[in-house]
């Protein structure tokens, strides 16, 4: 439910607050919003504004106002919290069964409720369960973890606790808005749900324990033992647990699929194990495994590596880790360090790198390894000379790398700067048309080397054309280490 105040007849108006100056915008009826007629502003030009507050003059029915109305109020931040340095990421998941009709309900509630400390990230509700990732202010810390135990226990059961990134302060947030989506599954495995049962969870073995049993394994045992990668291929590039099995894959599906094959002749009474960024995705396979394949004893590292990787940080050896290199996050960060091992190569130039960017060309989008050279020569593109020169041309026509004006964002013939997920740092602005999808299909989105081919090969793309390199950009000051 939503807040009396916002509860009544109509809307006349909202007032935002982009950069300290007030901006009007008008509603055509209750139940349309229609910037456009009233003010020049458009929905995605208000999305621009970082810290926007929006104000309602006069009480309203919040049922029978448009879609895009609630999104505004959905996303926009907390007035509590003016402090954009002080977020702690982490995670929570829990499998339950959920009333498929009662699954709104839960999603405002979790907008309202979760919107008011002015936590971001995003949540996915199904008759499963639900999972979590979410940036906090560090001062609602102890807030969240009363909410879980008093609010969403009756609803989804027991909740692990908070599973925190393995970074020791709190930083920047690392989503832009906080979203609550309905899905069929939590994580989609291409099986029919009536083929396994959820309730058959696997060994959760905490990270002392599951360190202890695969240091151990090959002397108790006299081999090696049988250490499932859960996680897709663009994950396993720049981090992994010694001797893992690395499914070559893009989705969790095809790690199911992997995951069967590799065990179909393996003796049922073998313990299998298996881990996943933060162990919802070995859950599920676990359970796959244990109730519809007949294994036995699968375990997973309950928290997946990042709670390992935090375990790690807290032992004096932290050469001891068995995990090497770099976990992946589905956030801003899109990676934190376990250990200072850099396992992938630069798509670009092909030295050593463990830093992984979204191409600054939005039609483009492509998830790749750049190091920070090549990010700032090539102005955070994929290095392809059409992305490099759409967005080259675009910063060198506005001013100071103005892109964002009171009123909305620049516009030069039909291209524009959106911010991608977290703060608008230099390295989150992505660039192009409005309205114009990824060129890639998913499957190749995550697949440079198919796009770019091999490290090395778009430098002799651009000398092939007779173009000198594009000069280092040092103006791109926020581009974390590679």
């Amino acid at each position: 439910m939503l807040p009396q105040q916002l509860r009544s007849t109509s809307l006349q108006r909202l007032i935002l607050r982009p950069s300290q100056k007030l901006v009007t915008v008008g509603i055509a009826t209750p139940t349309t919003l229609n910037i456009r007629q009233h003010n020049p502003l458009s929905l995605r030009s208000l999305r621009s504004f970082r810290n926007f507050s929006i104000i309602p003059t006069k009480s309203y029915d919040f049922r029978s106002t448009s879609f895009l109305c609630k999104r505004l109020l959905a996303t926009a931040p907390s007035n509590n919290n003016n402090n954009n340095n002080g977020f702690r990421t982490m995670a929570f998941y829990k499998f339950h069964d959920l009333n498929k009709d009662e699954l709104p309900i839960f999603r405002q509630q979790l907008l309202q409720d979760l919107g008011k400390w002015g936590i971001v990230g995003r949540i996915y509700i199904s008759t499963e369960g639900i999972n979590a990732q979410l940036s906090c202010p560090e001062k609602h810390i102890n807030s969240l973890r009363q909410y879980c135990h008093e609010t969403l226990k009756p609803t989804v059961g027991e909740l692990m606790d908070l599973n925190f990134g393995t970074e020791p302060e709190a930083g920047e947030r690392a989503f832009r808005a906080l979203h609550v989506r309905i899905r069929k599954q939590l994580v989609a495995d291409g099986l029919d749900p009536a083929s396994y049962d959820l309730k058959n969870r696997p060994s959760h073995l905490s990270p002392a324990k599951w360190h202890e049993k695969l240091s151990d394994y090959k002397q108790k045992h006299g081999k090696d033992p049988i250490l499932i990668d859960m996680r897709n291929h663009y994950e396993s590039e720049i981090g992994y647990f010694e001797g893992a099995i690395r499914p070559n894959v893009d989705t969790f599906r095809g790690s199911v699929k992997a995951m069967n094959e590799i065990c179909k002749n393996v003796p049922k009474e073998q313990e299998i194990f298996m881990y996943c960024t933060g162990g919802i995705r070995c859950t599920k396979a676990g359970a796959i495994l244990q109730s519809a394949s007949k294994f036995q004893t699968v375990h997973l590292v309950e928290g997946g590596v990042t709670a390992y990787g935090r375990w790690i940080q807290d032992q004096k050896d932290k050469t001891s880790s068995l995990f090497r290199g770099k976990n992946f996050t589905f956030d801003k960060r899109l990676g934190e360090d376990i250990t200072d091992e850099k396992l992938g190569k630069c798509h670009i130039c092909g030295q050593a790198c463990s830093r992984y960017q979204n191409c600054a060309h939005a039609s483009c989008n492509l998830l790749m390894l750049c190091c920070s050279n090549c990010a700032s020569q090539f102005l955070n593109t994929c290095g392809r000379m059409n992305c490099y020169d759409t967005v080259n041309d675009f910063k060198q026509k506005t001013s100071d790398n103005n892109y964002f004006k009171p009123d909305g964002p620049v516009m030069i013939n039909g291209v524009r700067a959106f911010v991608k997920q977290g703060e608008q740092g230099e390295e989150r602005i992505v660039i192009g048309k409005s309205g114009v999808k990824c060129e890639h299909q998913y499957n190749k989105r995550v697949r440079a080397i198919e796009v770019l081919g091999e490290p090395g090969d778009i430098l002799k793309e651009w000398a092939k054309a007779g173009r000198e390199l594009p000069p280092l950009n040092t103006t791109i000051s926020t581009i974390p280490p590679s």
